[in-house]
């Protein structure tokens, strides 16, 4: 039974901190042993592969341990972000890391009980369906397009999909009913009775068509008849009311801090 106390802000937090974990210990990206914080990296120019987060870090240590921690991504000279919730961060900790150069972009954390079986509203030439284990390409094409990388993008940069545990990841795919294209897909991560929803992308050509509402419904369906309880999801400003229409409300906002050597 859930504990009462537990709020939907800290089950967001752990949920948060927990894909971060999984991510960090994928084969396909390198990761540091770091005391206080996750870390990890990769050959791409993603910074969601090149990422510093769960830091719990003193404030009067704040300057000179952001520094640390920095100091190899700017070595490496690659785009990356360190990730901030309330629990891991502090004003001191957001003066260095805007001192140091990192540029704040602020993203709704959001939540919702999950409760009867909603309607998806898939359109009627799409099919939804779950990519594992040997069907994960496609998933990363849609997101690659869905975050504006061109279509000669290699798959192959969200090689952590494949390393990661099917009991506890799945992976949905929307796609065209007559040619089987893919026009969307979305992650999904279970922690126990919950789980977050990740990476929900629609490719440029399929978007206005509820595509992305019915990935996300469709995993929230899923979740539910497996026992899960909640859902939360790290939403961004295009796909917020498609959230705020499926239950899910805003507990706090997670913070990018990003440092990009190209702009």
């Amino acid at each position: 039974m859930r504990d009462l106390l537990t709020t939907a802000a800290d089950v967001i937090e752990t949920d948060f901190a927990a894909l971060q974990l999984t991510i960090a210990a994928s084969p396909a990206v390198r990761r540091a042993s770091e005391p206080d914080a996750t870390v990890y990296w990769s050959d791409t120019d993603l910074p969601a592969l090149n990422t510093i987060t769960n830091a719990h870090i003193a404030p009067q240590d704040a300057a000179e341990r952001s520094a640390e921690l920095i100091a190899p991504f700017i070595t490496r000279g690659r785009p990356f972000r360190w990730v901030t919730t309330p629990r891991t961060t502090t004003p001191a900790l957001e003066a260095a890391l805007a001192q140091a150069g990192l540029r704040a972009r602020e993203y709704p954390a959001m939540y919702v009980a999950l409760g009867p079986t909603i309607d998806p509203g898939t359109p009627d030439d799409v099919f939804i369906d779950v990519a594992w284990p040997d069907g994960v390409a496609p998933v990363a094409e849609s997101i690659l397009e869905g975050l504006g990388h061109p279509a000669s993008s290699r798959a192959d940069r969200l090689g952590v999909l494949d390393t990661l545990d099917p009991e506890d990841n799945q992976f949905f795919v929307a796609r065209d009913m007559r040619t089987g294209k893919p026009l969307g897909a979305g992650t999904l991560h279970t922690r126990n009775d919950s789980f977050m929803v990740a990476n929900v992308s629609t490719v440029v050509s399929a978007r206005g068509r509820g595509i992305g509402r019915a990935l996300v419904a469709t995993m929230m369906n899923r979740g539910a008849t497996t026992g899960v309880q909640t859902a939360t999801v790290v939403s961004n400003p295009r796909a917020y009311t498609t959230y705020v229409d499926l239950g899910f409300r805003t507990q706090f906002n997670v913070v990018s801090w990003v440092w990009d050597p190209r702009v």
